[in-house]
């Protein structure tokens, strides 16, 4: 009970996120923090504190993987890939255009741009590796969701993703996840 819980909350997040998006304006709101915001020490907070928390996000399932938590460590080493490899797919059927093709956007970064926006499958892959220790693991978990959230800030303010593609890539993670957490729970608790 207390997982649907947290699914649905994850969801609900995700949907204002979209609805925030939507009632503002996604390309105003990627602007504000692509460019208004923008300035030498928040790039250098982005590109040089940001970025590398991120690869936490793999680096404490891995660690888990020698512990007792050894499910849970391949659970969530299995679902930030597989997110990833499921939004890239949607990526593809839906074919947004990148925020820097359509509007004057300044981009820097390690992200690599494949030609399409929605959804992030940089947030997806993040998300996908924090929600399973989220889910059974709190406190760890708040953490590596707050990292995720950072990855998403980061791929707005560094230009390639309006924060629409971050909102589904939160919603499309929950829902895998959540699809996930039910093989996992019948096999592996």
């Amino acid at each position: 009970m207390e997982e649907q819980k947290n699914f649905l909350i994850l969801i609900l997040i995700s949907v204002l996120i979209f609805i925030f998006s939507t009632l503002i304006g996604d390309e105003k709101i990627f602007l504000f923090f692509n460019k208004k915001i923008s300035n030498p020490i928040l790039d250098f907070i982005v590109l040089k504190i940001f970025t590398p928390l991120f690869f936490l996000l793999p680096i404490i399932p891995f660690s888990m993987i020698f512990k007792k938590e050894r499910n849970l460590g391949i659970f969530s080493l299995f679902s930030g890939p597989f997110c990833y490899l499921l939004g890239n797919i949607i990526k593809y059927i839906l074919r947004f255009p990148r925020p820097f093709n359509i509007l004057p956007a300044r981009t820097l970064g390690p992200w690599h741009p494949s030609p399409f926006s929605f959804p992030s499958t940089t947030t997806m892959l993040a998300f996908g590796f924090a929600i399973p220790i989220f889910l059974k693991k709190k406190k760890i978990g708040i953490f590596l969701l707050f990292l995720a959230f950072l990855v998403g800030f980061s791929v707005i303010y560094t230009g390639y993703h309006f924060l629409k593609d971050v909102a589904a890539g939160i919603f499309f993670s929950a829902l895998i996840v959540f699809f996930e957490n039910k093989i996992y729970e019948k096999f592996f608790l």
